[in-house]
């Protein structure tokens, strides 16, 4: 089970990391193959990944009309009710945190994880990048595996679970890239896993090794 999470503090203070390791109070590993780092986003930092979300280039790929009509770009009311002040404050991290990937210490996404099942630690993954600039350089899939080899080793995730358009063939090849496994399309798994945003939801699931 998820029991501790990301520094820093309720505080909302925050520093630089050299990658996710630190994050998590690790000692750093060899960084030189490494092109970004994640740093705890801060509530300083909500606007613009909302911003990063609903109003960037990228937006259209992801939800919003024309493509996706059934999931509705939020307004900010409804994003800050969805990404409560737990994933910006490190408050509540047994339950989800918020990261900021950097490039040479320029944010270039946000990534988070939710803690959908506690009792079986499931865990799911979710990442969008600034703009469409910061795709197609590696960012996101890095991000992804950084993020996931963490959980599993400090937190025990068991499963972890993405949960994109079946439309979305960038972001699919993204997390396949970081080591996730594209499921059948099951109801049960579906349901189990949040709910469908999507009419042709495809689950992706990434499992701890043995």
């Amino acid at each position: 089970m998820i029991e501790a999470g990301l520094a820093d503090s309720a505080a909302g203070r925050t520093r630089p990391v050299a990658d996710v390791r630190a994050a998590f109070g690790l000692p750093p590993r060899d960084s030189m193959h490494s092109t970004i780092s994640l740093r705890p986003a801060t509530l300083g930092d909500r606007r613009a990944v909302y911003e990063w979300l609903a109003c960037s280039d990228l937006t259209a790929a992801m939800m919003g009309p024309p493509e996706f009509t059934e999931n509705a770009i939020p307004t900010w009311e409804q994003f800050c009710a969805d990404y409560e002040e737990y994933f910006f404050d490190g408050s509540q991290p047994q339950r989800g945190r918020s990261l900021i990937i950097e490039h040479n210490s320029e944010a270039v996404g946000h990534v988070s994880y939710s803690v959908t099942d506690p009792q079986s630690s499931l865990v799911e993954l979710d990442i969008w990048m600034r703009d469409a600039s910061c795709c197609g350089r590696g960012f996101g899939s890095e991000a992804l595996r950084m993020l996931s080899d963490e959980l599993f080793r400090m937190f025990g995730a068991a499963e972890l679970i993405m949960r994109p358009s079946a439309r979305n063939l960038r972001a699919i090849r993204a997390y396949e890239r970081a080591g996730f496994v594209r499921l059948t399309r099951d109801a049960a798994v579906i349901a189990r896993d949040g709910g469908n945003e999507y009419r042709d939801t495809v689950v992706l699931r990434r499992v701890r090794p043995t």
